[in-house]
């Protein structure tokens, strides 16, 4: 009876382990780290996702972060809805792109509070992309991206930057004070957008009937005690 040499058995040990890690990796969020800065930190789309209890948390952010999130939604089928949470570690502005990928794509998104189970504003314009300015004016609270497709099946990209919150003054440690909000932070309300019902609340289970009709495209936005939503349209 033969028996592998020593040095085989030993390679073929390491290239299993090896196999059992990359397994064990598959269950996990995979984030890509660009070779050439300053390209933002590549996440992938982890599903399920397609309901407000169960999202895709990605990342913490702070106010210097970079990354964009990259993930595919249906039209009509199983996945007709993507449900992308964030958590701010500081008071910041986050600017983001949403751009549908495939040919003749069209992806709408609206703003979610998970915590008071509310929309807080939605970008439904004809076209590719929608693009806007969060802001959050408390940290730890998540927030969410819900992405739909608007009548084809396409791969989407989420782009996110952020920046230092200007319009957040302190008295004291986690106090806003007047100067903070509300004041100037509706002054970052103009531009024509409409002020939407911010007590409307999300559909369970996703989010089918989200986004307004594609007729009357529209970005609304709102004023809420923690976080503000702005359109750079």
């Amino acid at each position: 009876m033969h028996s592998f040499p020593k040095s085989l058995r030993q390679t073929t040990l390491v290239l299993g382990a090896i196999a059992l890690i990359a397994l064990a990796s598959g269950c996990r969020r995979v984030s890509h780290i660009p070779d050439t800065p300053p390209g933002p930190v590549l996440f992938l789309e982890i599903e399920p996702n397609d309901s407000p209890d169960f999202p895709d948390f990605v990342a913490v952010l702070n106010s210097s972060s970079f990354l964009a999130v990259r993930g595919s939604v249906e039209a009509v089928g199983f996945d007709i809805v993507d449900h992308i949470e964030f958590e701010a570690n500081q008071p910041i502005e986050v600017d983001f792109y949403l751009e549908a990928l495939s040919p003749f794509g069209d992806v709408d998104v609206s703003i979610y509070d998970p915590i008071d189970n509310v929309i807080v504003g939605t970008y439904a314009f004809s076209g590719p992309s929608e693009f806007g300015t969060i802001v959050i004016h408390e940290p730890g609270r998540p927030f969410q991206f819900v992405i739909e497709a608007f009548d084809s099946n396409t791969v989407w990209d989420l782009e996110l930057t952020t920046y230092p919150s200007a319009g957040f003054l302190t008295d004291g440690p986690g106090e806003p004070s007047p100067d903070g909000i509300p004041g100037e932070s509706q002054a970052g309300l103009s531009g024509g957008a409409e002020e939407s019902d911010s007590s409307a609340p999300l559909q369970q289970p996703g989010t089918e009937g989200l986004g307004a009709e594609q007729s009357q495209a529209d970005t609304k936005s709102s004023v809420r005690p923690w976080i503000e939503i702005r359109s750079r349209n």
